[in-house]
């Protein structure tokens, strides 16, 4: 009985500073406003594509900016 609640504390305190750990990394880790390659790489796509594949992304690309279709 004995060993089996100091196993159960073990781990307890091993789940405890697991979970510290990961909000410490978490909570360090420097966030990225902007990344300058994603736009760079999606333009150097669009000109890699024919005409007609490049109109179907730049309406997809619209769509994500604004699902509901409206144009401003």
């Amino acid at each position: 009985m004995l060993a089996s609640s100091s196993l159960a504390v073990f781990f307890a305190a091993i789940s405890i500073v697991s979970a510290f750990t990961l909000a410490y990394i978490v909570l360090t880790q420097e966030k990225k406003v902007y990344d300058p390659h994603g736009p760079v790489a999606f333009h150097r796509h669009l000109e890699a594509l024919s005409d007609i594949s490049r109109q179907k992304t730049r309406s997809q690309a619209r769509e994500m900016q604004d699902p509901t279709g409206r144009n401003n």
